[in-house]
């Protein structure tokens, strides 16, 4: 990251100039009895540096009592991963095809070769969210997505309408073969898409109800609004209290929970129409090394097989599993929620 990191973040979601204040009062419900204090460390880096969030005793919602005036430097540029360039991958025409057929199928439009190629393939975990309510032909455009590596892979599989927003990227990108990256934010983007998707941008964002009006507006009628974002009404929050990775301190500027998400909505027109769970093991994995004081950029290392202080091939896949079951209890610690319009 470079540049003026704050202006910007106001940018993302509106001109509004920023507000440097220590609230007491929850931003997203306006409760002021019963808020709790918590004091999580920065550990992306290892930096230990505490910050004061405020948990609201109404919804629920963890946010950041005062957003740091410094907050590129939370952001390095060498440091932090949405920003690396993609690996470009080429594949002959004939190839595409049948991956086109392929997605196809997994979107719900039946064919006997699109539903014997899904057969032989590994689990499409980018088309778990869109399956049913996109075609190749819909509109997308992903906000917050660094330098397009998703839309990158959406566009081998298929997809023709392809666009990227980050204010973030140091110029716009076009990578020529119909996927762009622009340089800006949501209120600096022109039109309306079919669908509108946040992988874990959202919590970035310095205003959850300005941002959540702001991204009501891009989504065209009958359209469906993707966040994708942690949840702090969730297991592992309640075992790994402090340590729990999800924090993200001071990055994650707000932790929702599924009322507060739930009045975000309301508040900006929209309804929640499906939540699905989709956590990872991680949440467990980054937790125990963040006990254990290591940060996340070096818990690449304890990946099974990398030393005698790594996970065993057993403790890996039990975290996995319990993962799966918590999302299917509605208790793992991210979660997708599809939002259209009331």
């Amino acid at each position: 990251m470079h540049g003026p990191m704050w202006s910007e973040f106001c940018a993302f979601v509106t001109n509004a100039k920023p507000v440097f204040v220590t609230e007491r009062t929850c931003r997203i419900c306006g409760n002021a009895e019963g808020n709790a204090a918590h004091f999580p460390k920065e550990m992306m880096f290892g930096w230990r540096e505490e910050f004061e969030y405020l948990e609201c005793g109404r919804c629920g919602c963890l946010q950041i009592a005062q957003i740091p005036a410094d907050l590129a430097k939370y952001y390095p540029s060498e440091g932090y991963y949405s920003y690396k360039p993609p690996k470009r991958k080429h594949y002959p025409d004939w190839l595409l095809r049948l991956r086109h057929e392929r997605t196809r199928y997994f979107l719900g439009e039946f064919s006997i070769a699109g539903a014997l190629l899904g057969l032989i393939s590994k689990r499409p975990e980018h088309f778990d969210w869109l399956r049913h309510r996109v075609s190749l032909d819909s509109r997308l455009i992903d906000i917050g997505c660094g330098a397009g590596g998703l839309l990158l892979k959406l566009q081998r599989e298929g997809f023709r309408s392809l666009l990227g927003a980050d204010p973030f990227i140091q110029a716009d990108i076009d990578y020529g073969n119909g996927v762009r990256v622009f340089k800006r934010g949501v209120d600096e983007l022109e039109g309306q898409y079919d669908f509108v998707m946040l992988h874990h941008s959202f919590e970035h964002m310095p205003d959850s109800p300005a941002a959540l009006a702001a991204l009501s507006r891009k989504v065209a009628p009958g359209g469906t609004l993707l966040l994708r974002i942690p949840v702090s009404d969730c297991y592992a929050r309640k075992k790994y209290g402090l340590d729990w990775m999800a924090w993200d301190a001071p990055r994650h500027l707000y932790l929702h929970t599924v009322k507060s998400m739930r009045l975000l909505a309301t508040g900006a027109g929209m309804e929640i129409s499906s939540i699905v769970y989709d956590s990872s093991g991680q949440q467990f994995t980054s937790s125990e090394l963040y006990i254990r004081g290591i940060p996340y950029v070096e818990h690449g290392k304890y990946r099974p097989g990398n030393g005698p202080d790594a996970f065993s091939h057993a403790q890996w896949d039990g975290y996995l599993k319990q993962a799966a079951e918590l999302n299917r209890q509605g208790e793992g610690d991210t979660a997708c929620f599809y939002l259209r319009h009331r």
